[in-house]
């Protein structure tokens, strides 16, 4: 830029290269006249002709002529382009995608200089921590592993976690309405595995809490046969006890004895005259007996006396008495009837089966129960869920074994007994006595008694009435309302929804 002086020696403007700046009153003076075709009708000089003469004349910049108001309204914003995007698959973009592949992230680098620091550091520390003690089992894999780490691990070891089947994949049926039918869920549930008692230190318990009454020692020989055929069971087994008469010959405490009058109980059935004694005696019963013949008051009473001898339970301590069964209903009925008598003796009771909820079970079980009523399947469950144990169960009772082995809860049940103690009492009671059953009893039960009452194999009782009705599914509900009032005067009513 050049400073440029007059004649006067007053500035006369800055040049720029080949141009001079000149004052308005200068740059005025050097414009031309305009042309005659910029007058107005009048004859005067518009506005914008004289500015754009000036315009073209100093900067060279052509006329433009002016819009008219139309033109002005009508234009559009001019917006600025933008950059092309292709469209995802094709060409250019495949080969953008690769570009941007090509250049490392910053982020990635940093993030996989840290992770090959901590692996390096994680190495050293393994190093360092060799000279520990083994026996403290320490598990440096799991312990100083990182979370992104832990992840990756079990994504090798599980490389189908969280795949699901596609829709293609699953063979889908219909119903005649033509609505899809929800494929059935596999029932079956992994044993228990195989555990070695040797390593685990037991405590001592008693199983022999049986005082023979004075009538009942009084009894001959020919007398207990007379009695027993009189009781229609037959007994076999080494030294069983004998048979009792009343209630007042089990030795029941009064608390127990008011429990069992209040029920409305006169005295003992068949299978309890004689399955109580051997039971207190701390005997393994096998027990063949036919439905309604009170046989799970025959393994509650005496599994109460049993678990009142014992310590009582610490925190994180399993059940002492377990009671399988193979259906949630009969689980059910059994819970009913162990929580009325363990009411006498503040023993909490819990129930588990399968289709309940396995948190509330679980919490139930960590509150601590001397008694547990469950179905196989969902006990192997609640054991691998960490949510209880089988340390301290000494009662085993193994209700309705056949059922369970024709629903095929063979494997589960016999790993159950299993992870019990050996030396535990074991009272298996069934309607029938089929081969699997026996063979079952053979392995679990140690110098059993065998109480059969009725005829081996009957799946029936003799003693009830069966009438079928058929009616139609609209029918059913009116017809019981009917008969609902006659039903409940004869006595109690059980209804089957499901």
């Amino acid at each position: 830029m050049s400073y440029h002086r007059g004649g006067d020696g007053k500035p006369k403007g800055f040049g720029f290269g080949g141009f001079q700046l000149m004052s308005k009153s200068e740059r005025a003076a050097a414009l031309p006249p305009p042309p005659s075709a910029a007058l107005s009708k009048q004859g005067y000089s518009t506005m914008t002709s004289i500015t754009e003469n000036a315009l073209s004349a100093s900067w060279g910049i052509p006329k433009k002529r002016s819009k008219t108001e139309e033109e002005y309204f009508d234009e559009e914003d001019e917006t600025p382009r933008l950059d092309y995007i292709p469209a995802p698959g094709s060409p250019s973009a495949v080969n953008k995608q690769e570009e941007e592949s090509d250049e490392e992230d910053p982020l990635d680098a940093f993030m996989a200089g840290i992770e090959s620091q901590m692996r390096s550091q994680a190495v050293k520390s393994s190093q360092e921590s060799g000279e520990q003690d083994k026996s403290k089992g320490i598990r440096d894999d799991i312990e100083e592993e990182d979370v992104e780490e832990s992840y990756y691990r079990y994504m090798e070891e599980n490389p189908r976690a969280g795949i699901q089947e596609e829709e293609s994949d699953v063979e889908i049926e219909y119903d005649e309405d033509g609505n899809p039918i929800a494929p059935k869920k596999s029932k079956y549930i992994d044993p228990l595995p195989p555990i070695d008692h040797t390593n685990i230190e037991y405590a001592e318990f008693v199983k022999n809490f049986y005082v023979e009454h004075q009538d009942i020692a009084s009894l001959d020989e020919n007398k207990v046969v007379d009695l027993r055929s009189t009781l229609g069971i037959r007994v076999s087994g080494a030294n069983p006890p004998k048979p009792v008469t009343s209630f007042g010959h089990f030795g029941f405490d009064e608390p127990l004895m008011k429990a069992i009058r209040k029920s409305e109980y006169t005295q003992p059935t068949p299978i309890q005259a004689q399955a109580v004694p051997a039971a207190l005696s701390g005997r393994d019963i096998i027990g063949i007996a036919k439905t309604g013949s009170g046989k799970t008051a025959a393994f509650i009473w005496p599994l109460l006396v049993h678990i009142m001898d014992q310590k009582e339970l610490q925190v994180g301590d399993g059940p002492i008495g377990l009671i399988l069964a193979p259906t949630r209903e009969l689980s059910q009925q059994i819970y009913s009837e162990a929580k009325k008598f363990g009411k006498v003796y503040n023993i909490n009771v819990v129930c588990a089966y399968g289709g309940g909820s396995k948190w509330e079970q679980s919490k139930a079980l960590e509150e601590g129960a001397e008694i547990v009523v469950a179905t196989p399947g969902r006990m192997i469950d609640l054991i691998k869920m960490k949510a209880t144990n089988l340390q301290r169960v000494t009662f085993l009772v193994l209700d309705e074994a056949d059922r369970m082995f024709d629903m095929g809860f063979e494997p589960q049940v016999r790993s159950i007994c299993d992870h019990v103690r050996p030396d535990r009492q074991t009272l298996l009671f069934s309607a029938t006595f089929k081969k699997k059953v026996e063979k079952l009893a053979r392995d679990v039960l140690t110098d059993p008694i065998r109480i059969v009452h009725g005829e081996v194999g009957g799946e029936a009782n003799e003693d009830v009435s069966q009438v079928v009705l058929v009616l139609l599914e609209s029918n059913k509900l009116p017809w019981l309302i009917a008969h609902l009032v006659d039903f409940q005067s004869a006595g109690s009513v059980l209804i089957f929804i499901n």
